[in-house]
């Protein structure tokens, strides 16, 4: 009876019981990350291709030079170690209220457009370089600083948190851009950012010094500069990875409606599908974030790339069923539930959290990169051949080469090696 009784105080806790634990003292800047996160700049790509078709009829602009805007993430991708080094140096709190009042204004502007192109390339990338600062790069190393021992878990509730966003807002956008035309859509975008984000981010983000105080970051951990960073190996598998996994997935959202009319599915299913796809990916966010917590992270990014690598092929046709559509849009949900929650934890894993956001930052870029280039010529490859299918065979092989690119990550680091987590 006796010995019965140790072994069952002397269980160690479920996974529940941990992540619960651990959001009972961190629930505050938590919260704050999987609300705001889900509905600043990031929430963009989950619903701009809702805004493609209208921006057509609206200014007669061709569907290429709508993408081209895409081309700017090459010289703003730049920016990303900057604002990481930033974000190291300062804290993550000042950057993004600053971003989010930015990001806000950026929408206004967009609403304000007249039919000059000019003028949307313009306010465009300043859209996209001051909506760096409300991303991934802010609002997982505020996750990342909150938790620790189920970390993986609570990244991918952050994930969950946008992909489920981005599922609601596409229903919700729609008749709204119907009805009002893309100001409408923009406006509402901009007034989510300054009525909801901006005040949990005031209230419940901590400060840099506030995470020092409370044990979060350590006064003695310095971070790398990013020359030293560039020279390691696994910065630069890491940075080619993200690129691969993320700029398919932001490429094929970019034109989801249009792609899922040109097989065959009308307007309602093809709305469905960007909701689908949502669902999916917050679906996928949380087994990963499960799995990384529990299983080696390069094996879990490696089976979550190839389902999406596998759904893509599935489209490769000009006539899609509808039952095959949406089961090819599960499968590249599955991948997109798998994209930043992963890299960032393997981040923290691999690379401790004083350089978490410049190594962040770099893997922006390449993720920057890619989207410019992958998102500008899906549309551009449409224009040219009258179909989506050469860009999804090329999606598909860059799902197979990110999976491939995770494995090369090899064994976390041993305390104490150069760059080992905290």
């Amino acid at each position: 009876m006796a010995n019965g009784y140790v072994a069952q105080t002397m269980r160690e806790p479920s996974q529940l019981e941990l992540v619960m634990d651990e959001w009972k003292q961190s629930w505050r800047p938590g919260v704050a990350a999987l609300i705001a996160g889900s509905i600043s700049y990031s929430l963009f790509s989950a619903v701009s291709s809702l805004f493609v078709e209208p921006l057509e009829r609206q200014f007669g602009w061709t569907r290429g030079e709508i993408a081209a805007v895409h081309l700017f993430g090459i010289f703003i991708a730049f920016a990303n170690p900057v604002l990481g080094h930033i974000i190291d140096r300062y804290g993550v709190r000042p950057v993004l209220l600053v971003g989010s009042v930015l990001t806000a204004s950026g929408y206004g502007l967009l609403a304000m457009m007249q039919g000059s192109l000019e003028y949307y390339y313009a306010v465009y990338f300043f859209f996209n370089l001051v909506g760096l600062s409300t991303t991934g790069l802010a609002f997982t190393r505020v996750i990342s600083g909150a938790f620790s021992r189920t970390r993986g878990t609570a990244l991918s509730l952050g994930r969950s948190s946008l992909a489920i966003s981005g599922a609601l807002m596409s229903m919700i956008l729609f008749p709204v851009i119907t009805r009002f035309g893309t100001a409408g859509g923009y406006l509402i975008l901009g007034s989510l950012i300054l009525l909801i984000a901006l005040p949990l981010i005031f209230l419940w983000v901590p400060s840099k010094s506030q995470e020092i105080k409370a044990g979060r970051l350590r006064t003695d951990e310095r971070g790398h500069r990013i020359r030293f960073l560039l020279t390691r190996p696994k910065v630069g598998i890491l940075c080619a990875a993200a690129a691969l996994n993320y700029a398919p997935v932001v490429s094929i959202l970019s034109q989801m409606k249009p792609l899922a009319i040109s097989k065959g599915l009308d307007v309602t299913m093809a709305v469905g599908a960007i909701s689908m796809m949502g669902i999916a990916a917050a679906a996928g966010a949380l087994l990963s974030g499960v799995l990384v917590d529990r299983f080696w992270a390069p094996a879990v990014a490696f089976v979550l790339n190839l389902a999406p690598a596998i759904g893509c092929l599935f489209l490769v046709q000009d006539h899609v069923s509808p039952m095959a559509f949406y089961g090819a849009i599960l499968l590249l949900g599955l991948g997109q539930g798998a994209e930043l929650d992963i890299v960032a934890y393997m981040i923290a894993k691999y690379f401790g959290l004083a350089s978490y956001g410049t190594v962040f930052g770099l893997t922006s870029v390449g993720i920057a990169l890619g989207v410019a280039a992958g998102a500008t010529m899906i549309g551009v490859s449409y224009d040219h051949f009258g179909s989506y299918n050469i860009a999804l065979m090329v999606a598909s092989a860059c799902f197979t080469c990110a999976a491939l690119c995770y494995l090369a990550m090899g064994r976390y680091p041993q305390p104490g090696a150069v760059g080992a987590p905290e």
